[in-house]
């Protein structure tokens, strides 16, 4: 089991308001699988990731990775555990502006106190694996947003993490880049990488193999989509992973 949510709530508080966001989720991820969390704008989606990314701490409940509570671990060792074992795209792509592709790729690689020149080399790897070997030394302002959110997928890939959490990551492309970019989750998934996306977009949920639906902070629908109804996203300019 890749990750295990039990009764996981998530509340904010402004003053003497409390806001509950996320009110007693339990489910499970399979090693392996390719899991679409959808719902409306406000249904605690996004949330919901960012508990089990372990980018945020729940008000009540747990989450278990490969077998250990968080609630178990410090802020070091969580901190750890997502350096190396956890993978984010986001749908800002959250690159440094004044890093070249390569460089923003290397950069958690380096984190992770690899030498410069393995580092370096796993980072042109991964742009490699989208198809972006020809633009390793371009800054983020001269790609095109498909090719940063390509970029941001390759550095969430370098290290070959357990889990890749992708967060709206089609929200800021056109047509051509967003089928790109699910070409390559459909490609890793075939590989075995185990995939978390949160989207709004049902045509590239149906894409993974399991959607699950938050409404109002709770799970109303949790459906495997079968294999001959999974979305495929063809992409002859993009390689295989």
């Amino acid at each position: 089991m890749a990750i295990d949510v039990k009764n996981l709530v998530k509340s904010f508080h402004d003053g003497d308001r409390v806001t509950r966001v996320l009110k007693g989720i339990t489910l499970s991820i399979d090693d392996g699988s390719f899991v679409a969390i959808i719902g409306r704008s406000g249904a605690g989606k996004s949330t919901f990731m960012y508990q089990m990314s372990l980018l945020d701490e729940p008000s009540e409940g747990d989450v278990i990775v490969e077998g250990r509570s968080t609630n178990e671990m410090t802020n070091a060792e969580e901190t750890k555990f997502r350096l190396e074992k956890f993978g984010y795209v986001f749908q800002d792509y959250a690159l440094v502006p004044e890093l070249t592709a390569v460089e923003n790729v290397a950069l958690p690689l380096l984190m992770q106190g690899l030498p410069r020149e393995r580092a370096l080399a796993d980072a042109r790897a991964a742009l490699t694996r989208v198809n972006l070997e020809a633009h390793l030394a371009q800054l983020p302002s001269q790609l095109s947003g498909g090719e940063q959110q390509r970029v941001s997928i390759a550095r969430a890939i370098a290290h070959l993490p357990k889990v890749l959490f992708a967060d709206e990551p089609t929200a800021n492309l056109d047509r051509e880049s967003s089928d790109g970019v699910m070409h390559i989750f459909g490609e890793l998934h075939d590989a075995g990488q185990t995939i978390i996306m949160v989207t709004h977009e049902l045509e590239y949920a149906h894409a993974a193999e399991r959607i699950i639906r938050l409404d109002d902070g709770v799970v109303v629908s949790d459906e495997r989509v079968p294999a001959t109804e999974r979305k495929r996203y063809p992409h002859p300019g993009l390689q295989a992973a």
